[in-house]
């Protein structure tokens, strides 16, 4: 694994309708084998869940939220100053973009598959996803992948704005769920370990991932011996706001802006396009491997537009006309 640092965070790289009275027989027929066509389903088809979500999008209404942290003794210095944003209608997919979905893409297009510059890290083999991987976010992306998959489905990366909107509400909340952390509600370092997880330095990070518990549960538990992704929407009480699942966990998401640690200080207050930037592309949301201070709603990270790690994936947002 490597890992990518951010002050003290790292970067590493988801009843049946009642029915009216039978008023006649040829009701009461049909209604018979409707009800033995839904029991045929059910029992020979599978069931829409977390293990196969569907490709949906939720509607985050135009308003104003709050955006970025006060100084309270968590949040980072590019979080500041926490403000009031007016953040436009757009829909934003439910779900991380899965293995399998992102397969379909690659099938149809020829655009290159998922893969780390370290063979070991790649976790698409022959251009298949990683047997049982189907349904897990995809990773080893790179952001200009991210956003060739996006334009393929006639949508785009959501803005930094719109991201933070989508996963904290209106109330700025600092997790998806509420404001008090629960290692339970996400997929991250914490939940591998049962107990909350915070990193001081990169040296702490290591001993957890390279030599302690998390390398011993990456061993017994990850995909390859290695990356600890979850099937989407495995947290459905970690859910924000609008519903959207793994907003928090799971694997950090790129957006569409340019990452600059101030740029909070002169943004514009209505849909915020982010700066003018060259190096690095914003990440958000925390991943499998983060501690819990990145987990929140607020917290940025950033990567090159070229790393194609293994804590790395996205969602699409569409416009709303």
């Amino acid at each position: 694994m490597t890992a990518f640092t951010k002050s003290t965070g790292l970067l590493a790289r988801l009843p049946g309708e009642s029915r009216p009275r039978l008023r006649d027989r040829e009701s009461a027929i049909a209604d018979f084998f409707a009800t033995a066509l839904i029991v045929l389903v059910l029992c020979h088809a599978p069931i829409v869940s977390a293990s196969s979500p569907p490709d949906e999008t939720v509607l985050i209404p135009a308003g104003e939220f709050f955006m970025g942290s006060p100084e309270d003794g968590s949040s980072f210095d590019d979080e500041r100053p926490q403000r009031k944003v007016f953040v436009g209608s757009f829909r934003l997919h439910r779900h991380e973009v899965t293995n399998a979905r992102y397969k379909r893409f690659t099938d149809e297009t020829g655009h290159r598959t998922p893969s780390h510059e370290k063979p070991a890290l790649t976790l698409w083999l022959n251009g298949e996803p990683f047997p049982g991987s189907e349904h897990h976010p995809v990773v080893n992306v790179s952001w200009d992948d991210a956003l060739a998959y996006c334009r393929w489905l006639g949508m785009r990366l959501p803005t930094e704005a719109e991201w933070e909107k989508a996963a904290r509400g209106t109330d700025g909340r600092r997790y998806p769920w509420g404001n008090e952390w629960d290692p339970h509600l996400a997929n991250s370092a914490s939940y591998w370990a049962d107990r909350t997880i915070e990193f001081k330095d990169g040296g702490e990070w290591k001993a957890f991932w390279m030599t302690g518990d998390g390398a011993r549960i990456a061993r017994e538990r990850g995909l390859n011996g290695e990356v600890l992704t979850l099937p989407v929407g495995s947290f459905p009480e970690g859910a924000s706001p609008y519903g959207l699942l793994d907003m928090a966990g799971n694997v950090s998401e790129w957006v569409q802006d340019w990452y600059e640690p101030y740029s909070y200080l002169q943004a514009p207050l209505s849909d915020p396009p982010g700066p003018d930037g060259r190096l690095l592309k914003v990440v958000r949301g925390g991943s499998w491997l983060k501690p819990a201070r990145n987990l929140r709603t607020s917290d940025r990270d950033y990567g090159s537009p070229t790393d194609r790690a293994t804590g790395i994936g996205f969602r699409c947002a569409q416009d709303v006309w």
